[in-house]
């Protein structure tokens, strides 16, 4: 979007500006060529643009999604069987059992 503005303005002050100022002294092959130049101008950035645009909201990604990986299922683990298995058993306890 920034680029967008950026070519907006440098259009405005370099061309357009100066354009409309010579305008207002010209006769009327001056004034027609002015008026076909600023057509091609405008065209040119009304295409800049709209490529811009494209750039920017990427419309393939609705009409041609990239493929992705298959899913994988989750493995869920038993969390208190994990925890009985790591627990050591004190020494005391051991001897007590039959």
């Amino acid at each position: 979007m920034l680029a967008a503005w950026v070519i907006l303005f440098l259009v405005t002050d370099l061309y357009l500006i100066p354009a409309i100022r010579v305008a207002q002294g010209a006769d009327s092959l001056a004034k027609k060529q002015l008026a076909a130049i600023s057509a091609l101008v405008l065209a040119i950035i009304l295409t800049c643009l709209a490529a811009i645009l494209l750039l920017i909201l990427r419309p393939g990604r609705f009409f041609l999604p990239r493929k992705t990986a298959p899913k994988t299922r989750t493995k869920y683990v038993d969390a208190w069987a994990a925890a009985g298995e790591r627990m050591e058993i004190p020494k005391d306890e051991r001897a007590e059992e039959p």
